[in-house]
């Protein structure tokens, strides 16, 4: 009968302890993982991940791991393998985070021990959101939540979505003078356009409600009015190039106008042929092909240099042809290693 009782005591205990516990699908339902993030070129966009993967293989492979709440804002975004933050992906940090406060979204950046840092010389980026949820403004603030201007001496952007569903970005410094998007790109207001996927697919350079042509020096002789991208189904990044307003390829200050991406399966970028503007490889000082190879975790091991006819060469800027990265067992980088086509060491 005791035996009986205990085996009794047991099975209740067990049922009461089932009923009190979140199923795991629940408790999972605001974590999602992801290979890859989708490819961005204005701080209006939120963070979205591609190619997405079970909880039990990102224990296994590098990942981004988003977190939202039970409003369905976005919490957090960091780059890890089964819980260690690692400190070598597109994100401008191992770990960003969102907090809310009325109509305000913080944004807070993180290193790969966990430490809060700046990020591209800014501590907060506090942005400004609609009723209907669009990021309306952002502005960059220190450490003490004072305004300040980033590394592009940028303080404050504006956006709004315009009749033709594009969506407007000015710039502004303390001083309230509007300003460029960086010095690689002098462009004062720029229009997004995005497809039904909201992949964006252009960026175009504007003066009031005209595409304009910058023919600053860093835009080349021809001068730069919008850049097109294409991208698969999956959001990866198959071609980036550079235009005029009459849809000539044009130079940017590094001497490319089209970059064009072979992604494998996972959606990393295998190998990258870059062009100039008369749609021919690139040449003087460039490299024109970039292969790249990855392990089972999916972290870059190795990049490779080479001409238009697959030959291993070196950089003409720095003598190195191959490029290797070290890991330890958790995903840790360890080690960069730099070599010229012969494999001898060079120093960085």
């Amino acid at each position: 009968m005791k035996i009986t009782n205990l085996l009794v005591l047991a099975l209740v205990v067990l049922g009461f302890m089932a009923c009190n516990q979140k199923p795991a699908a629940e408790e999972d339902a605001n974590v999602k993982y992801y290979k890859q993030l989708l490819f961005s070129e204005t701080p209006w966009d939120l963070e979205r991940g591609s190619h997405e993967i079970s909880a039990e293989e990102a224990e296994t492979v590098n990942n981004y791991k988003f977190t939202w709440n039970d409003e369905g804002k976005l919490v957090s975004v960091e780059f890890n393998r089964n819980g260690v933050l690692l400190g070598y992906s597109s994100l401008p940090a191992a770990k960003v985070t969102y907090t809310y406060e009325g109509n305000k979204q913080l944004k807070h950046f993180f290193n790969k021990e966990g430490e809060p840092i700046e990020s591209g010389g800014a501590f907060t980026q506090e942005y400004t959101v609609d009723d209907s949820g669009m990021r309306v403004a952002m502005r960059f603030l220190d450490k003490e939540g004072q305004a300040v201007e980033n590394r592009n001496n940028i303080h404050n952007y504006e956006w709004s979505k315009l009749e033709d569903g594009m969506i407007r970005e000015l710039r502004y410094n303390l001083a309230k003078e509007e300003t460029i998007m960086n010095p690689f790109c002098p462009f004062y207001e720029l229009r997004f356009t995005y497809n039904q996927n909201g992949y964006v697919t252009r960026m175009a350079n504007y003066i009031e409600d005209t595409m304009y042509n910058c023919t600053a020096e860093n835009c080349g002789d021809v001068g730069v009015s919008y850049f097109l991208f294409e991208n698969n189904d999956k959001g990866d990044l198959l071609s980036f190039s550079v235009h005029s307003t009459t849809g000539q390829l044009s130079n940017l200050y590094w001497g490319w106008a089209k970059r064009k991406n072979v992604v494998d399966e996972n959606g990393n970028p295998v190998k990258t042929v870059v062009y100039d503007q008369d749609d021919e490889l690139l040449g003087g000082k460039g490299i024109p092909v970039t292969e790249n190879e990855y392990n089972e975790y999916g972290a870059l091991v190795k990049s490779i240099s080479k001409d238009g006819d697959g030959n291993v060469v070196n950089n003409p800027n720095n003598g190195v042809a191959v490029v290797e990265y070290k890991y330890d067992e958790q995903g840790r980088r360890t080690e960069t290693l730099r070599y010229d086509k012969e494999m001898n060491p060079v120093e960085s």
